[in-house]
């Protein structure tokens, strides 16, 4: 541009300039806006039992599946171990398999929108029908059975 060239008129470029914010605030994340805690894992601090019944009716068959889970804390870095300590006649062991698949999920997922580490969790009971029970059913049952066992073992934000 030449020196003595006429500048262009700011107000006549056709874009408005963006809005300034009010004096006296700043930019940034509030305290309430912080998402750190969210994704930093659970633990539980004592043990607990929890039961998960998945019943329903589904296009004219029932869905049948109940566990009940005991849960307790493992050392801290110990990480996760499922067991099961129920008979074939309880439940027979494909169910098992997804009725662990769910406690898996759920623990994942985990309480709050967080994962729960460090925790020792045996399936100690549960039932099963002939006709009604299935592989969903089973993961649904573990799932809500964890769920229920964490929320009743004082569950802790940790790290």
């Amino acid at each position: 541009m030449e020196p003595n060239a006429p500048r262009p008129d700011p107000k006549t470029s056709g874009v408005p300039p963006p809005p300034r914010p009010p004096r006296g605030t700043t930019a940034g994340l509030s305290p309430e806006d912080d998402d750190s805690s969210k994704k930093r894992p659970v633990t539980i601090t004592k043990g607990a039992e929890g039961e998960g019944k998945f019943i329903r009716p589904s296009g004219g068959v029932s869905r049948h599946g109940h566990v009940i889970v005991r849960v307790d804390p493992n050392s801290k870095g110990k990480g996760t171990i499922i067991s099961s300590e129920v008979t074939d006649d309880m439940i027979p062991e494909r169910y098992i398999k997804s009725a662990t698949k769910g406690i898996r999920e759920a623990l994942d997922y985990g309480y709050e929108d967080r994962p729960v580490v460090d925790i020792v969790v045996r399936i100690v009971g549960g039932s099963w029908d002939r006709i009604a029970s299935d592989e969903l059913a089973f993961t649904m049952a573990g799932i809500l059975a964890i769920k229920d066992a964490v929320k009743k073992a004082e569950p802790m934000t940790i790290g």
